[in-house]
């Protein structure tokens, strides 16, 4: 079990200058962009434009903060996600361009390599109060919105997430309505 706090992440400036992102998770660990079998960050959208061009990869997009995003393929909307939304999966070397609803976006962003790894992302959303939760091995927990504190170990605040290597039931104490983006990774046969 390992937390990551969002704010311990060190942003990196897009090569188009539209944004930038937070790494929580790659693997293996010091994975670049061309060699990730998984990956998740957390991205500020400051302008409009083109998503990057992942072929042969999965994504899985929730909106954290802001208006939203509207998903366009070419002159088609393909999607509009707002905060709130269930995480979209789709395929990411489709050409996709995002446009703000209005000003800034923060986003959840969820990213596989076909072949290598798939994985699963929802939206879980718990009551105030205590919740068991049974997670399976290579589970991410990503507090979307609300605060959630864990019984026994460190309080994770909004938009910091718990890494969990192993199947684990967990016991979460939640303030407030939480929203949690519950994402597990499958490495497909061969994969360490």
């Amino acid at each position: 079990m390992h937390i990551i706090r969002l704010q311990d992440c060190p942003p990196s400036t897009w090569k188009n200058g539209g944004g930038s992102t937070r790494q929580l998770l790659a693997y293996p660990p010091g994975a670049s962009l061309d060699s990730f079998t998984y990956r998740v960050s957390v991205a500020e959208v400051d302008s409009d434009g083109p998503f990057s061009h992942f072929a042969g990869v999965d994504r899985s997009l929730a909106i954290l903060a802001g208006d939203g995003l509207v998903l366009m393929k070419g002159a088609q909307l393909y999607a509009t996600l707002r905060p709130g939304d269930a995480p979209l999966a789709f395929d990411g070397g489709l050409p996709l361009a995002g446009l703000r609803l209005a000003g800034k976006v923060r986003d959840f962003n969820v990213m596989t390599r076909q072949g290598l790894a798939s994985h699963d992302c929802q939206s879980l959303q718990l009551a105030a109060g205590q919740h068991q939760l049974a997670v399976a091995p290579r589970t991410l927990l990503f507090v979307a919105q609300g605060e959630t504190v864990l019984a026994g170990s460190a309080e994770l605040g909004k938009q910091d997430a718990l890494w969990l290597t192993e199947a684990s039931t967990l016991t979460l104490h939640c303030s407030a309505q939480t929203t949690l983006l519950h994402t597990r990774f499958t490495l497909h046969q061969g994969q360490p």
